[in-house]
């Protein structure tokens, strides 16, 4: 069974980055500001779930209330984290266009999401 929790987490980590980089790559025909805006926006989305992934996939099938506390735990530094990435981005990122950045994140959330529902739905 952690085999193939396993094997769902990654192929929802390959869809995100994936979808972060057709979509930057499309933007570069709107502009560079575009392109970059929404790589940092895909950034800022990705690595905090990386990092949960990371932090919660080992404790697959292990104890529920280990797994359940350290998913909390993730959960609320996956939140921090990203809260921090976004602030950071936009303090030192100039010119930075909020519309792709956002744009960015939102897509990188939901292919990860969409990515988890299309292998369930096989």
């Amino acid at each position: 069974m952690t085999a193939v929790n396993n094997q769902l987490v990654s192929r929802s980590l390959r869809i995100q980055s994936i979808v972060a980089l057709i979509l930057a790559g499309g933007l570069l025909l709107v502009g560079p500001v575009a392109a970059y805006s929404s790589m940092f926006g895909s950034l800022s989305a990705y690595l905090p779930a990386l990092l949960f992934a990371m932090v919660v996939a080992p404790k697959f099938g292990s104890d529920s209330a280990s797994f359940l506390r350290t998913a909390a735990v993730a959960e609320v530094a996956k939140i921090f984290l990203t809260g921090l990435l976004c602030a950071a981005v936009f303090i030192w990122v100039k010119p930075l266009s909020p519309g792709w950045f956002f744009a960015g994140m939102v897509a990188v959330i939901f292919s990860g999401r969409f990515g988890l529902l299309f292998r369930a739905g096989q």
